[in-house]
């Protein structure tokens, strides 16, 4: 989570040390590719849609709706 945090709020503030404890914490260089990918990805999708003004305000989220043409029908059956 420390790791996420600083690639998140500073990006450029992460060295060897970091990368170090994670490989401490048992993780090898392909899971550390995959926690960084997945930590910057979710950065950039969260920073594009906020710095767009796109909200969920009103949405229902979750679910789709079902293969129905009711817009109600939230059933998935």
């Amino acid at each position: 989570m420390h790791y996420a945090k600083l690639l998140t709020q500073t990006p450029a503030a992460v060295e060897e040390e970091q990368i170090k404890a994670l490989r401490e914490a048992g993780l090898d260089d392909g899971e550390i590719l995959e926690i960084n990918q997945v930590i910057s990805y979710f950065t950039y999708a969260n920073r594009t849609v906020l710095g767009l003004g796109v909200t969920t305000a009103g949405d229902k989220l979750g679910l789709a709706p079902s293969d129905t043409d009711d817009p109600d029908n939230w059933q998935h059956r």
